[in-house]
């Protein structure tokens, strides 16, 4: 395989790529690359903009090619969808003339397609702790509709993560990266015969992936991505990963290693029968716990909410975003008025002083 870099720099020293993106430059040091793609900028000759190209890394495994195929495809049909990136250009190829230290040359076909450009992905965002409570429900919001928008489309992302929702130059929040995205219908064949840990990564996976539940029923990754938002919203508030605070990386081994064993039509029914002692083992922490500054006013609504969306046992957890919605806007409702809200709370101790005073001097 191209090691990463050397595919970056040999993409930069183009001068197009399928004569249409010109002016090709690394995104940033940390953004550039997945694990089999990179991800470059260039201007656009058709649209006049600065877009994102994303490249699929030579010569990967043939599961890591079905995934980057497979994201091209979903993102066309998802095309003109609000809240999720946008395809700019569907998946090409261009010829890229490699040359061996023996001299020898030879062309290499290499896949693209093209996207919106964002600024920057939630997960820098956190990292910063740039946005207040306010914008972190808004975006949040955005985050929610976004997976509600695929999952209406019966599909599953399964690797729901801040780094793969992105902030765009206009300050919306998109839901990128489809890789290890599925179908829900009875055509599509899972690219692998059967799996031996979740698609995603494990830092944001719902017990139930990490059990490879999703092997035996793909529907399981619908409520999964529910665990993995919740996981988001309490990384949003708290600034510390949900996944690393419940689950070491033994219990991932581990629980992955027992229910791979057992055989195919048992594993969900083995798994409901321990389910409720992982629930009762790993309370869930507020997020007021680790430090971070949370609005009292709303403290406790999120950790309701967060914990309505991550409940360990799969089967109480929400797949439905009516109640999430609303619980979000109560939420919203609550901070925006929060001010107003003091206003009156020091409104009604001063009158209750007075009153006070008042029953004092009567009774003197």
């Amino acid at each position: 395989m191209l090691e990463r870099d050397n595919l970056l720099r040999m993409l930069e020293q183009r001068s197009d790529i399928g004569g249409r993106f010109v002016n090709i430059k690394r995104v940033d040091n940390r953004q550039g690359v997945g694990a089999f793609s990179a991800l470059v900028a260039a201007d656009d000759k058709v649209t006049r903009k600065r877009v994102a190209v994303k490249v699929c890394r030579p010569l990967s495994d043939p599961y890591r090619i079905a995934c980057f195929e497979r994201e091209a495809e979903l993102l066309r049909s998802l095309k003109g969808e609000p809240d999720i990136i946008q395809i700019i250009a569907e998946k090409a190829e261009f010829t890229e003339l490699l040359t061996t230290q023996a001299g020898v040359s030879f062309p290499l076909q290499l896949e693209y397609y093209a996207l919106d450009l964002a600024n920057c992905d939630v997960g820098d965002v956190i990292a910063r702790g740039a946005w207040t409570a306010e914008e972190n429900l808004i975006a949040f919001r955005s985050m929610c509709r976004a997976v509600q928008r695929v999952h209406t489309r019966r599909i599953t992302h399964r690797d729901l993560t801040p780094s793969n929702f992105l902030v765009m130059p206009d300050g919306t929040t998109n839901l990128s990266d489809f890789g290890t995205a599925r179908r829900l219908n009875s055509t599509t064949k899972s690219l692998v015969d059967s799996y031996t840990g979740p698609p995603g990564d494990r830092r944001y996976c719902a017990p139930e992936m990490l059990a490879c539940l999703h092997d035996e029923d793909p529907s399981i990754a619908v409520g999964a991505d529910i665990f993995s938002l919740g996981s988001i919203l309490f990384e949003m508030f708290s600034g510390t990963n949900l996944g690393l605070r419940l689950f070491n990386p033994s219990f991932w081994d581990d629980i992955a290693q027992a229910m791979v064993a057992v055989r195919p039509g048992l594993r969900r029914r083995t798994y409901d029968q321990i389910i409720m002692s992982i629930a009762n083992s790993r309370p869930l922490p507020s997020v007021a716990s680790f430090g971070a500054p949370v609005p009292g006013c709303v403290r406790d609504r999120i950790d309701d909410l967060y914990r309505y969306l991550c409940a360990i046992d799969y089967r109480r957890r929400p797949i439905e975003f009516n109640r999430i919605f609303n619980k979000l806007n109560t939420c919203l409702l609550i901070l925006r008025n929060e001010a107003k809200y003091q206003r009156w709370l020091a409104q009604k101790r001063r009158l209750r002083a007075k009153r006070t005073r008042s029953l004092r001097g009567v009774t003197s």
